[in-house]
């Protein structure tokens, strides 16, 4: 797994409304340097999970649906990247490593992922967010 600029760029948005209220897609961009363009891509999808809300007109904008208390690291990961998983030969189809002939390149591999999404399960993204 690579954690993308998506990725970083949602974290940002989640901090950027993390008080609460509605902002624009503007007011984000400019408090998080993300591109506009990123910002809307990442707001509709972080919206088709249910972890923003938009309002329309005037006012409107975007604010959080969730509590940055109950969600991790790696519960935005998994919603935003397509594989969750360190190289491609921790997917189930790798061929390298059987049963009658293990690999030990992919256990070592494997060693590590399960670490990795462990430590990004246990942060929460409140913990991680500057104050």
């Amino acid at each position: 797994m690579i954690i993308t600029k998506k990725t970083d760029y949602a974290i940002r948005i989640c901090r950027a409304l993390e008080d609460g209220k509605v902002h624009n897609v503007t007011e984000i961009c400019s408090k998080e340097g993300v591109p506009r363009a990123f910002a809307y891509k990442i707001l509709r999808e972080l919206e088709s999970h249910d972890v923003v809300k938009s309002e329309r007109g005037n006012n409107g904008g975007y604010y959080l649906n969730i509590s940055l208390n109950d969600v991790t690291l790696y519960d935005i990961i998994k919603l935003l990247e397509d594989d969750v998983v360190i190289t491609h030969c921790m997917k189930e189809d790798c061929d390298r490593n059987r049963a009658d002939a293990p690999c030990k390149v992919h256990q070592e591999l494997l060693r590590v992922q399960e670490i990795m999404e462990r430590e990004l399960s246990k942060k929460k993204i409140r913990e991680v967010l500057d104050d």
